[in-house]
């Protein structure tokens, strides 16, 4: 009988030494090492019976999935994610939006991970970066300054397709390159005036574009009050706010501003339609405001300059009896230089284009080029109006401010500026929250007349949701810069490049699945697990 051979002490080193390294080359090649991608990217199922654990868990790479139903806790989400890796948070059914309702009670007291003093500030809190989310309703956060979603110095954020209504807010905070697309903000506000106004949209700081979306019935306040370093507005449908549309005031040190050093606060309108919509304020459309505290009256400020851009926006005021004051464009400044810039617009039932409301203000100007106005509108500020008395709208009273082909605005337009639209809002308030190409720009105001090109939604070609989120268009590049020169948050597609919704043109159907995608990194790892396989093997034999 042969006797049986006990493994020495190098061997069981060697088998020891063998399964550590195996077992570091499995984690490495499943969480990847710092500054590499993870092997796969998790899809994580979430139903209302699920708490936020399971929301805030995903990682870089992720694609979250939530089921139709209502949800009732607050979530923070505070990943750093990538171009490349975004976490991805979408509705499973696009159709049957889940819903974040967190009525009946103060926002801070339903359940939640973050427990700090401004908890109920939104039932989602972003800090994170290179979040993509899509297909969520967010309705009755009702605390005295509380929002739907608030990004709380978080960069990169895309949210699109989305519904906020009957919020304090509807959306609020400040972020770098956050991108709003696709989404109605329905009737934000407080119920019972107290306080601070609130509005459908209130950013304080970074940079934000809004586009493609229905913003509307602000319940006290505007429908967009903005105070970012840069904003862009365009082909949305603007209309019936609680006070005014909106307005650009200063943001001073919340964008890096200085008394040595002061910046320059942009905001540009493009191919909105803005309909004043109730007749009762007598005052503006666009304020441009500079309340900054953080300096004196005395020119020493954290901001210098406001510029004001409108490039062909349909833009409807309501009737004005003699002697009423009705302005377009609101200079409301101090020592602020505030300039507007008004190209190819149509400025109808607006009693005057620009007006300082301090008598003494001396630094500001408008300037531009054509841009139709209601005859009797004033003018005086600058020599930019083409006056009439009929825009030439295939059917005002329904809404339908497209243009005839007898319309005077027809082939008016100063098509060689830079900025022209690339695009068009479609259609009214009954089809909502889609875009159509503008193929050309030589018509003045929102609409090319005789535009017949086809209308898509959020996740591309026609109104029907596409459950995989791409844009038919492929707009999106790597570099974050869309076609029609706006920012984009969301990564590149096509060639294999994520897409909107985080998958891969290579490895997601139109249907979606549970995939597990591999990073171009992880061969390396597997390599190095074959590689000590058979290391482990041949030393084997050999014994």
């Amino acid at each position: 009988m042969r006797p049986s051979k006990r493994p020495s002490s190098d061997h069981v080193t060697f088998l020891l030494r063998g399964t550590v390294s195996f077992t570091l080359l499995l984690v490495a090649s499943w969480f990847g090492t710092p500054g590499t991608q993870r092997a796969w990217a998790a899809t994580i199922h979430v139903t209302p019976s699920d708490d936020y654990s399971l929301i805030e868990a995903a990682r870089p790479g992720d694609e979250v999935v939530i089921a139709p139903g209502t949800y009732q806790y607050r979530l923070y989400l505070d990943q750093q994610a990538t171009e490349t890796q975004p976490i991805v948070i979408r509705a499973e059914d696009p159709d049957n939006k889940p819903v974040w309702d967190l009525g009946g009670q103060p926002v801070g007291d339903w359940p939640g991970s973050y427990s700090a003093g401004d908890k109920g500030r939104g039932a989602w809190q972003i800090t994170g970066s290179h979040y993509v989310i899509s297909g969520i309703v967010f309705q009755n956060c009702q605390d005295a300054s509380s929002s739907g979603i608030r990004i709380l110095g978080g960069s990169d954020i895309t949210i699109r397709d989305c519904l906020f209504r009957h919020n304090t807010n509807g959306l609020i905070g400040s972020g770098e390159n956050i991108l709003v697309e696709f989404c109605e903000f329905d009737s934000n506000g407080k119920t019972a005036s107290s306080g601070n106004m609130t509005h459908n949209i209130y950013i304080y700081g970074g940079t934000i574009t809004i586009r493609y979306s229905y913003l509307h019935d602000s319940t006290e306040g505007q429908n967009f009050h903005i105070r970012a370093r840069d904003a862009t507005i365009e082909y949305n449908w603007i209309t019936r706010p609680g006070s005014y549309p909106g307005d650009v005031m200063s943001c001073g040190s919340l964008c890096g501003g200085t008394g040595s050093d002061p910046i320059t606060q942009n905001l540009t309108l493009r191919g909105n339609v803005i309909i004043q919509g109730h007749p009762e304020n007598q005052s503006q459309i666009i304020a441009l405001l500079n309340d900054d505290q953080g300096g004196s009256n005395d020119g020493t400020g954290a901001v210098g300059t406001m510029h004001l851009t409108m490039i062909n926006n349909t833009i409807i005021g309501t009737p004005r009896n003699q002697g009423q004051t009705h302005v377009l464009v609101n200079m409301r400044n101090d020592t602020v230089q505030t300039y507007a810039t008004l190209h190819n617009n149509i400025i109808v039932d607006i009693a005057t284009l620009a007006a300082a409301r301090q008598p003494d203000l001396k630094n500001w100007g408008v300037d531009g080029s054509t841009n139709w106005v209601t005859t009797g509108t004033d003018c005086s500020s600058a020599d930019v109006c083409l006056p009439g008395s009929d825009p030439g709208f295939n059917d005002p009273t329904n809404l339908d401010f497209t243009l005839r082909a007898d319309s005077a605005c027809v082939d008016q337009a100063d098509d060689s500026i830079q900025g022209i639209p690339q695009w068009e809002y479609y259609q009214n308030e009954t089809v909502t929250r889609m875009r159509r190409p503008r193929n050309d720009a030589h018509d003045l105001g929102a609409f090319e007349q005789g535009n017949d090109s086809q209308a898509e939604g959020p996740y591309g070609g026609g109104p029907n949701p596409n459950p995989d989120g791409g844009l038919s268009d492929g707009s999106a590049s790597n570099d974050g810069s869309t076609s029609d020169g706006s920012v984009s948050a969301d990564a590149a597609q096509g060639d294999g490049a994520a897409s909107a919704d985080g998958g891969t043109s290579s490895d997601r159907s139109s249907s979606g699945c549970n995939c597990r995608s591999e990073s171009s990194g992880s061969g390396l790892a597997w390599f190095l697990i074959i590689l000590g396989l058979v290391g482990l093997i041949r030393r084997r034999r050999q014994k």
